[in-house]
């Protein structure tokens, strides 16, 4: 399967922070793929992911002033010439190897795995609580198939949405054309 024309040259970010260039080393570490930046396929789940950041910002502020606070959105366009020259990971759904990756890099404060970009589902915030779950035992013993049997009979896979991920600023500044606010 050539998975190269179903990556998309036009993906959203969204932030609460100003952004010129991507820096992957702001991206913080334990997510779904890995320490690194993070677009989505979807707009509307680009501002999604906007809103909620700014919300987390403004209820872990000691002084609560939204003010203090701003929403940013950004279209991010990709070389897609580059692509062939790229290692890539595409998850089409999130499947038990989905899982599995995803909770290998949960684990990790860096990057527990050598792609340069990976596609795949976004796990969403009932996803993040069921992962929760997942590695406090609750499931039953962490890293057992049947514990993770029940962590996906436990998501709801068919409305994630899908992520795009670098984690290599060599790869980044090469993969990204633009970045432009919206």
């Amino acid at each position: 399967m050539n998975i190269l024309p179903r990556i998309s040259d036009t993906l959203y970010h969204g932030t609460i922070y100003r952004i010129t260039s991507v820096d992957v080393t702001k991206g913080r570490g334990n997510k779904d793929f890995g320490r690194g930046f993070y677009m989505a396929a979807d707009k509307s789940q680009a501002i999604g992911m906007m809103n909620k950041k700014f919300n987390e910002a403004v209820r872990r502020s000691k002084t609560k002033s939204v003010e203090q606070f701003s929403r940013h959105l950004y279209q991010v366009k990709l070389n897609k010439n580059i692509l062939p020259e790229l290692s890539i990971k595409y998850f089409i759904d999130a499947d038990m190897e989905w899982l599995d990756f995803v909770l290998e890099c949960r684990k990790s404060s860096s990057i527990p795995h050598d792609y340069d970009l990976v596609v795949g589902p976004t796990a969403d915030d009932n996803t993040t609580l069921c992962l929760k779950y997942y590695f406090d035992g609750i499931y039953g013993k962490v890293g057992s198939d049947d514990a993770k049997e029940f962590l996906m009979k436990n998501l709801e896979v068919e409305n994630l949405g899908i992520q795009y991920y670098i984690g290599k600023q060599a790869v980044a500044d090469r993969l990204i054309s633009s970045l432009k606010e919206l």
